[in-house]
């Protein structure tokens, strides 16, 4: 018999079939296993090397949106909590401004002078600032005079002339400086208060010619104030009053005066419209930039002014624009210097500055005071005539020593700003 190795039959076709299907899972499992880990790897190194697609315009205009939305919503949240605080503060300062009371009477008409105080006055003067009583005395002024004679060799009565500084806006008869300059730093000395409110240098020239000279004073202190003085001298109203008044006008050096017998007429339109800044700084100018003006209409903003405002010097034009103003003042003054030599009374001028030149040295205000200051003191027209600093004087002390000088609202001199200024007269007066 001979046999075959080849399988026949049943079992060739059985043998066939079992190698078809062992060897496919015998080789594909692991081949589809490795594909399966190369496209997972593959997948995740493609994200990573995938850049991100560019943001559409639609994103960024929503993006944008959010962005102002939510800088608009923190603006008004900060509007709405500050503007209690506006609202506050002017309430506040209307309140101030309409606290300024005084009884009626103490002002009446004088075809001379313009205005006078009444005799025998009593009366109150209220302000957010202080609440003071003032009383004239029989001869329209204020404070006790005492006229009588004194004791040849043991003292002095000096007349102090001057506007609502000498008069004590806003101080009790006893702490006006003229009355502590008697009271308590003279025991020799008389000082007679000639103080009107409102009076420029023009006025208490013919208020002194009228009735000083007839106290028969040894000496007159011509009380000058910077911040205005000057100015009104030349005009038919005071820059901050309504009341006409006499003036001079001075052509070719001789002094003619004008507006008298002063007429009752009203402030005109155009005399309203010109202020101090207009005259300081010229038509149409302004002593400050734009944003510090802005500054100056919120209340809240003002708080602040002091922290960033860096004044400029502004004294360029002020030599020009003020030489009129010079040259009347001292016409004025030397022709009161050869009124008082007539008589043989001595004359001192005295520089009262206002707050803004003692507090503030750098502000427009202070500038120009301070030009004037040393236009006069410079002046070789006042070498005949003692001109007595007292504007650089309080500036000093304040500076080493600062204190409640001045009402911070109504800006007259207060109590302690009057016994500074009678202190320093004291060491200055003989």
């Amino acid at each position: 018999l001979t046999f075959s190795t080849k399988p026949v039959g049943t079992a060739a076709r059985l043998l066939k079939y079992l190698k078809s299907a062992i060897k496919p899972c015998s080789i594909r499992f692991p081949s589809s296993t490795s594909r399966h880990r190369k496209a997972q790897i593959n997948r995740q190194g493609n994200r990573k090397k995938v850049p991100a697609p560019p943001p559409d315009s639609n994103h960024r205009r929503s993006k944008g949106k959010t962005l102002l939305f939510s800088t608009l919503t923190i603006l008004m949240a900060i509007s709405l909590a500050l503007f209690p605080c506006e609202w506050f503060l002017r309430y506040r300062q209307h309140s101030i401004r309409d606290s300024d009371r005084m009884d009626p009477g103490l002002m009446v008409y004088d075809k001379d002078l313009g205005w006078r105080l009444a005799l025998n006055w009593k009366g109150r003067h209220r302000h957010h600032d202080f609440d003071a009583k003032y009383t004239t005395n029989s001869y329209g002024y204020r404070g006790e005079f005492r006229t009588r004679p004194l004791t040849p060799g043991l003292g002095r009565r000096y007349a102090v002339v001057g506007d609502s500084f000498t008069f004590g806006f806003g101080v009790g008869d006893h702490e006006t400086f003229t009355a502590l300059l008697t009271d308590r730093y003279s025991s020799k000395n008389v000082y007679l208060n000639f103080g009107v409110p409102g009076y420029s240098t023009d006025q208490e020239y013919l208020l002194i010619r009228k009735q000083v000279l007839y106290f028969s004073p040894d000496h007159i202190l011509l009380m000058v104030y910077l911040a205005n003085d000057l100015f009104d001298n030349a005009l038919p109203y005071p820059l901050q009053a309504n009341r006409p008044k006499p003036f001079f006008s001075l052509s070719a050096g001789q002094l003619s005066l004008e507006n008298t017998p002063v007429p009752l007429m009203a402030k005109s339109g155009e005399a309203m419209k010109l202020d101090l800044n207009r005259i300081v700084f010229g038509k149409g100018k302004k002593p400050d930039g734009f944003i510090i003006r802005t500054m100056d209409r919120f209340e809240l903003l003002k708080l602040v002014k002091p922290f960033v405002h860096r004044p400029i010097d502004l004294s360029e034009g002020f030599n020009d624009r003020f030489s009129p103003y010079l040259q009347l003042f001292m016409a004025i003054i030397d022709k009161l210097q050869k009124a008082c030599e007539e008589k043989n009374i001595g004359l001192s001028v005295v520089m009262m500055p206002g707050r803004s030149f003692v507090e503030r040295p750098n502000s427009p205000s202070a500038q120009f005071q301070n030009f004037l200051r040393q236009r006069i003191v410079q002046d070789t027209g006042m070498e005949k005539i003692e001109v007595l600093d007292l504007a650089h004087h309080l500036r000093e002390r304040y500076r080493s020593s600062p204190g409640d000088w001045y009402f911070p609202n109504e800006g007259h001199l207060a109590p302690e700003g009057h016994r500074v200024v009678a202190e320093i007269l004291a060491e200055q007066l003989p």
